[in-house]
């Protein structure tokens, strides 16, 4: 497979030069910057995810073990830095199986190898499973398989990274997510801003709403979305 088709060009990034990440079904260039010890990964001006902020990220995880009663099979949409999946690793023990499923397979090139140790080197961990796909596809294709669905795709049901992530928050794309849980179980969003016009959103597609704060260094920086099935 060559480098576009993975979906990673590299350049050396260690002399503050970018590192172009190229998503290839939409042909979308991100970037990954160095700034010092921060890394970050931009869709034109905009920083999409930044190793200043993931505890937020790790908030986001932790919360799957809070809204759903001993979870054990979650579905993490987004792999991001890593930071959401060692969350969710920390919530649920030794019993518990993530799958994570990234579009990009450059991202998970880069978690894999040089930025591994953002997250504690968390793909290396037999509890989780990667599949590069779609995560709507894939919520699509279940029926009741999952206790948690957490999405960390976008910087929130009104900002879209991508285009075909726009369907995961519309009443249609919410009705697939809630036939992917099983009994009991939750679907999280992440967000980046305050987005409340969400909750009813959730409440017409047979969810209970709630919002639950994330905090980075004691400020709220982000919320999650979460509806209980």
């Amino acid at each position: 497979m060559d480098r576009e088709a993975r979906g990673v060009e590299r350049i050396d990034s260690r002399r503050a030069r970018p590192v172009r990440i190229v998503l290839a079904s939409d042909r979308i260039p991100l970037v990954l910057r160095r700034r010092g010890d921060i890394v970050e990964i931009l869709s034109g001006s905009v920083v999409l995810l930044s190793s200043a902020a993931l505890e937020t990220e790790l908030a986001f995880g932790r919360i799957a073990a809070d809204v759903v009663k001993t979870p054990s099979r979650i579905l993490v949409g987004g792999l991001g830095f890593g930071a959401t999946v060692r969350g969710v690793l920390e919530a649920v023990g030794p019993s518990g199986r993530v799958t994570v499923v990234e579009k990009v397979p450059g991202v998970v090139d880069l978690v894999r190898g040089e930025l591994a140790s953002l997250a504690g080197h968390v793909l290396e961990d037999s509890r989780v499973t990667v599949e590069v796909a779609d995560v709507g596809e894939v919520i699509r294709a279940a029926d009741g398989v999952f206790d948690a669905i957490l999405l960390d795709v976008d910087n929130g049901p009104e900002w879209a990274s991508f285009r075909s992530n726009a369907r995961l928050y519309t009443p249609a794309g919410l009705l697939e997510a809630r036939r992917a849980l099983a009994s009991g179980g939750a679907l999280a969003v992440w967000s980046g801003y305050p987005s409340d016009a969400f909750l009813p959103r959730l409440r017409g597609a047979g969810f209970e709403p709630r919002r639950i704060l994330l905090r980075e260094r004691g400020r709220v920086r982000a919320r999650a979305y979460v509806g209980l099935r």
